[in-house]
C-alpha cells in the first residue's frame, strides 16, 4: 500500500491511464478520477450494500473506491492544504506523481 499526500490540483497517475486528483469542493476536499471508459469506477461499501458504478466523479473522507478489478483508492486524512490517500495495487501496476510521470515521459520522448 502506498500513502500519497497531494495539494490541491495535483494528481497522481496509475498504469499509465488514470488520473486521480485532489480538488477542494467548499471547505472539503475531494478527489476526482479520471479513467478511460472500460475501466470501472464503484465505491467499496461497508457490510452487504451493494456496488454503485460511478464514473469521473469525487470522494470524500473515508471512502474506498475500487478502480478496475484490483486497484483500491482510500481517503484517509487531511491537513492544512494537504489530502492523504492510500493506493492499494498489485506491484506490477505503476503509480506516479503527475509531476513525475510527466518528466519520464518528456525524457523518452526525447
Amino acid at each position: 500500500m502506498l500513502i500519497v499526500g497531494r495539494e490541491v490540483g495535483q494528481s497522481v497517475i496509475i498504469d499509465d491511464e488514470i488520473k486521480v486528483t485532489v480538488i477542494q469542493y467548499g471547505s472539503k476536499f475531494k478527489l476526482i478520477i479520471d479513467a478511460p471508459n472500460n475501466i470501472r469506477i464503484s465505491p467499496i461499501k461497508r457490510d452487504s450494500e451493494k456496488r454503485v458504478k460511478i464514473k469521473k466523479t469525487d470522494r470524500k473522507i473515508g471512502e474506498t473506491i475500487l478502480i478496475g478489478k484490483n486497484v483500491k483508492v482510500s481517503m484517509i486524512q487531511t491537513q492544512s492544504g494537504l489530502l492523504r490517500f492510500a493506493i492499494d495495487a498489485p506491484k506490477e501496476i505503476s503509480i506516479f506523481r503527475e509531476e513525475i510521470y510527466k518528466k519520464q515521459t518528456e525524457e523518452l520522448i526525447s
